[in-house]
């Protein structure tokens, strides 16, 4: 049992920093698996950063783009199947039917999902992802895509892409109540007014029963809809297609 514990706490020390305050009130089980998952958020981010690099840095070379992003695809595809393959050796001696067997494959996914991030953050670095400078100039960062199903899943995965991509000032519709019936109001939102992040990634949507989907997708313009199933909750996000997409309006229909 000794080794076993010590074979669990080595797999979240790497961790600790990053997950401590998700941590505070879980087991070392709940911590494990929420390591996994932010971790995997995290990796989804930075491989569709990396895809928005090449297409951004090959536009005068498309050819040699998409032959770049498809020995990105095959590496991906390889790692996964490196990682799964790492993942069980590491769990081979422990019983599928103990909990800490899940533990552990949780754990070997966060900590090799972390490197595989950071590997992949510094292939083609030519354009920062970092956020927008105070001044919400956004040429420092990529657009992800001008395909709108694309833009969005790294739009909703980095509060860096949504600081670049958002009109100023961002208008925003609530409902209110009023007599006979609802209304809406609607007022923009200044920079220092706007918190991010606007859109919560995968792992806070998925923890709160969220779905986000495509409601429209026109030639210039773009609506995302972000509800909980079998409630009120609905929120609506509205871009416009310039050299990029951009977040013009939210409009919040929740009572």
């Amino acid at each position: 049992m000794i080794g076993l514990f010590a074979v669990l706490l080595l797999g979240l020390l790497p961790l600790s920093n990053a997950f401590a305050e998700d941590c505070q009130e879980v087991s070392i089980d709940g911590c494990a698996e929420i390591a996994m998952k932010v971790a995997d958020s995290r990796l989804n981010t930075r491989y569709h950063e990396l895809m928005a690099r090449l297409e951004t840095q090959y536009q005068r070379d498309p050819e040699l783009g998409e032959a770049y992003a498809a020995k990105v695809k095959e590496s991906q595809r390889a790692w996964i199947k490196l990682r799964d393959a790492n993942c069980a050796v590491e769990v081979f001696e422990i019983e599928t039917s103990k909990l800490a067997h899940v533990t552990v494959v949780n754990n070997c996914i966060a900590r090799m999902s972390q490197e595989r991030s950071d590997y992949l953050s510094k292939i083609a670095p030519g354009v920062s992802m970092e956020p927008a400078p105070k001044d919400n100039k956004t040429s420092d960062v990529a657009c992800p895509s001008t395909d709108f199903s694309t833009f969005l899943t790294s739009f909703s995965e980095s509060s860096a892409i949504q600081k670049a991509f958002v009109h100023r000032p961002l208008q925003l519709v609530v409902t209110v109540d009023a007599e006979p019936e609802p209304k809406q109001q609607k007022r923009g939102l200044s920079d220092e007014q706007i918190k991010f992040p606007i859109m919560p990634d995968r792992v806070k949507r998925e923890a709160g029963g969220l779905t986000l989907i495509v409601k429209e997708t026109q030639a210039e313009h773009a609506i995302a809809i972000l509800q909980k199933p079998d409630t009120d909750y609905a929120i609506e996000y509205r871009f416009v297609l310039g050299k990029c997409w951009m977040l013009s309006e939210v409009s919040d229909f929740s009572l």
